[in-house]
Order: structure tokens, then C-alpha cells, then sequence
């Protein structure tokens, strides 16, 4: 079948999340354009974590050069960069008829003056349609965009992309890149309250308590409170818990810094998708401050919970899933299909 589409993808070895959705809205769109009339092509090499804002003036504009009908575009590209990034390319394709598609789209920081310049964006090079992951974003931009539709975020679609091969090891995965890792203990007698640092709740007939460490906060935020507490944490922790082997993947291979990735046993790390999406295929717990390890989690029907304030997390409210934030929860079979057929009977209708 001729190449109808090409999918913009990359960048899966600095953020694995990346290739989630990636291959989940490959799927998506090949289910209404047709099998191999969809074909990935590089993403923006603005989006490079050490040059994050703008494109190398060298660098040869693939996307723009590709001869395709649709161009999709997925994940959390609405934002102030996107104009910075994206603008050349856009008025490149759009002039020449090229269709674009926002796939499991949303915004980054949520603030006003990103809605603004977003909805500029919009109105000057006009998307054929826009499927967004969050309630938020959608309604940010619905009066803009004639064809807009509240949709999931294209990493939900994993499942029918991958079958994760099975483990003979129970497995709870504990995914921390942005704190270090917490504690996890059963509590005897009552339960703690929750407070800023400590999480309780019901898991296998126990109670459950998640707490991480005092000191944690005396290190920044982010990449600097990962690394340099990862440096000085000398704490000791489980590497079972309630007969089941806790996993300790890192969603960024690159770089590739081995201090904190193998840190504590059973740490893993790949830059390829597949490794993780066993992972989480198999896990019966996930812990993590990773937006996209649990969006994976919840795909496969297994438990997740979520440590994290970001607005992006707003992917999981969309779904009625806001407790992920205090306990583990997951996402019923039905839900998630009735959800996936709404996108694809959208795009079908659309495109």
C-alpha cells in the first residue's frame, strides 16, 4: 500500500514514554488509513533535551520533505515552543496541502499565555483535526479547531501493538526518575495520615505505606533532586516486598548515567520500548513519578499509582482516575476500549 502518512517520532532513549505513544498512534492510524500506509519519520530535533526550544540552523527538514497526505503529531506539543520549533515546518506543509493531525495532543504548562500563543498557532497554520488526551487542553482550543474531539492519550493503544512476554518472577515495578526512590512497608496497627512525603493504602489484605525521604526536599526539583540525592542516598532498600521482586527501571537511557540507573539491584534500562512494556505488562504494582509508566500499567489492567504534580498528569483525570495521586487504581477493560474506539471512530469519520 502507498505511504499515505508519515507519524513524527523519536527521541525514545531520553524519554521512553516518548515511544508509547509513538507506536500506540501508529497503530491508531494505520487502523483507518490502512496496514502499512503509516510510516514513522524523525521528530523535531529541537526537542533535544540540551538544545530544548528552537532547531539547529543545520539541520536538513525531513518532515517538511516528506510527500505524504497526513502528517500526525502526538503528545504534549502544545506549548510556547511549538511556534518556535514547528512554525517553518507547518507553513511548508500546510501551503502544499499537507493535512496535519494532533494525536493524543495536549498542552505542557497549562499557563495563559501558552493557551494564547497556542491558539495563535492554530489559527495560522490550521490542523484537519485535533484529538487531545486531557479534558483541559481540549477545552482550550475546541472553538479554534472545527474538527476537535476529547480523546486519550495514544499510549492506551499499547496493548494491541505489543504482548508482553510472560514473567516467571512476580513483579512490582517502583519507576522513580525525578525523586529518588521511596520506602515501601507494610504499616502494623493504624495507619498513618497522609502527609507530604508519606502515602498509605490498601494493597493485598495490608496496609501499605509509601514514604520518601525528609532530606529529599533540600535538593531543588526535578532532574537535580534525582541525581544529586541519588548521589548521597545511602539509605538501604527492600528488593522483595510482599513476595513479589520490585523491578527498578530508568526511563531515560541517555544520558546514560550509570550512578543513578544501577544504583540498587534489579535496576533495567534499554532504549528500545519493548523491555518496559513487559515490565509493566507483567507488573502488579506500579510506583512511579512517570506520567507514561503508569499510562502503560493502567493499558495492560494492572494497578498503578502516581507521584507527581504536574499538570500533564491531567491524562489520568480525563479517564475518572484523579486518585491515582493518593492510591493505586486501575482501569476497567471496557472503559479503556469504549475510550479507544471513540478516538478511532473520529479519525475514521475525518480523515
Amino acid at each position: 500500500m502507498t505511504v499515505r502518512a508519515a507519524i513524527v517520532s523519536g527521541f525514545w532513549a531520553q524519554n521512553i514514554g516518548n515511544a508509547f505513544f509513538n507506536l500506540g498512534g501508529h497503530y491508531a492510524a494505520e487502523q483507518v488509513l490502512g496496514p502499512g500506509s503509516v510510516q514513522f519519520i524523525q521528530d523535531q530535533p529541537g526537542y533535544w533535551t540540551l538544545n530544548y526550544r528552537k532547531n539547529p540552523q543545520n539541520a536538513f527538514d525531513l518532515i517538511a520533505d516528506a510527500n505524504v497526505e497526513y502528517l500526525f503529531i502526538q503528545g504534549p506539543v502544545l506549548s510556547q515552543i511549538y511556534r518556535k520549533v514547528w512554525a517553518k515546518t507547518l507553513d511548508q506543509c500546510v501551503s502544499r496541502g499537507v493535512k496535519i493531525v494532533l494525536l493524543g495532543a495536549a498542552l505542557f504548562r497549562y499557563s495563559p499565555e501558552e493557551i494564547r500563543d497556542v491558539r495563535e498557532m492554530l489559527q495560522k497554520y490550521p490542523p484537519h483535526l485535533v484529538s487531545t488526551r486531557d479534558q483541559e487542553s481540549y477545552d482550550a482550543i475546541k472553538d479554534v479547531v472545527p474538527r476537535c474531539y476529547a480523546g486519550i492519550d495514544s499510549a492506551f493503544f499499547v496493548p494491541h501493538v505489543y504482548t508482553p512476554v510472560p514473567l516467571r518472577t512476580p513483579i512490582i515495578v517502583n519507576n522513580f526518575d525525578r525523586f529518588p526512590e521511596p520506602k515501601v512497608e507494610v504499616v502494623q496497627g493504624e495507619p498513618k495520615a497522609k502527609s507530604d512525603n508519606t502515602y498509605v493504602f490498601p494493597w493485598h489484605d495490608h496496609q501499605v505505606q509509601v514514604s520518601f525521604p525528609n532530606w529529599l526536599y533540600q535538593f531543588g526539583k526535578g532532574k537535580i533532586r534525582c541525581y544529586l540525592g541519588s548521589l548521597i542516598d545511602g539509605r538501604k532498600l527492600d528488593n522483595e516486598f510482599l513476595g513479589h521482586t520490585i523491578i527498578r527501571p530508568e526511563h531515560r537511557f541517555s544520558p546514560h548515567i550509570k550512578i543513578k540507573i544501577y544504583k540498587r539491584p534489579n535496576s533495567i534500562v534499554s532504549d528500545e520500548p519493548f523491555t518496559y512494556l513487559t515490565l509493566y505488562g507483567n507488573s502488579a504494582l506500579t510506583l512511579s513519578d512517570r506520567v507514561h509508566a503508569c499510562v502503560a500499567t493502567l493499558a495492560y489492567g494492572n494497578p498503578a499509582m502516581l507521584f507527581s504534580l504536574s499538570p500533564r498528569t491531567r491524562i489520568f483525570d480525563r479517564l475518572g482516575l484523579s486518585e491515582i495521586r493518593n492510591k493505586p487504581v486501575t482501569l476497567s477493560a471496557d472503559k479503556l476500549e469504549s475510550e479507544r474506539q471513540g478516538v478511532l471512530s473520529f479519525l475514521r469519520n475525518n480523515l
